[in-house]
């Protein structure tokens, strides 16, 4: 399927790279697309969806991270799955099966195009809208959901996510205000030592621009 899916995918602007299926180059983010299997797969019936992502270069590394070597959809920090949308939880799965050819090359070529087809119109537009990192910040707050107890790792990620493109703008007020928010939200699920050390690389980098 992947062959079958490149064609299409190098037709909207995609290529091949290592760790995704495809990405394709913005105003300093990657947009990716990969696919994902699903557990309930067989030899004989494969199920597979979309997975999307909006992936910042220096990011990881604004946070202390290691950069990974190869960006994937699971390092993005923006990710979703074609067919979720608001109202909508369980994503889109697409459906393989064994068959005899021609019968079975058909129904791929069939599957590839409805895929592409709903790439085209539900990811490419997310895309758009997430065409630089100042966009992808944007979309980070609009979709922060704060709790007032003991945050999740959603929101903590989501924080960070924040704070760390401030500091690769170089906004170092905004990034100052958002790296307190972190710290005084952390402090409810963890020791205060603890996320001083967690947060310390971050505040380097912000001391640094």
């Amino acid at each position: 399927m992947r062959q079958r899916l490149l064609p299409g995918l190098q037709g909207l602007g995609f290529e091949p790279l290592p760790g995704t299926l495809v990405a394709a180059a913005a105003d300093g983010v990657f947009w990716m697309l990969d696919l994902d299997i699903a557990p309930w797969s067989t030899p004989k019936r494969v199920c597979f969806g979309v997975s999307w992502g909006v992936y910042v270069p220096g990011i990881h590394a604004a946070m202390g991270e290691f950069d990974p070597v190869h960006p994937s959809v699971d390092t993005c920090a923006v990710q979703g799955r074609l067919g979720e949308h608001q109202g909508r939880i369980e994503p889109a799965w697409f459906e393989v099966k064994a068959q005899p050819w021609p019968i079975s090359a058909l129904a791929d070529a069939s599957t590839a195009r409805s895929v592409l087809a709903r790439v085209a119109a539900e990811v490419v537009p997310i895309f758009d809208l997430l065409a630089n990192p100042a966009a992808v910040q944007d979309h980070l707050y609009e979709h922060l959901e704060p709790s007032r107890g003991i945050p999740d790792e959603s929101e903590l990620f989501t924080i960070s996510r924040i704070a760390a493109i401030s500091v690769l703008r170089g906004e170092r007020e905004n990034a100052a205000r958002w790296l307190d928010h972190l710290a005084a939200r952390s402090e409810a699920a963890m020791s205060p030592e603890l996320v001083a050390t967690k947060l310390a690389t971050l505040r380097q980098h912000l001391i640094a621009s």
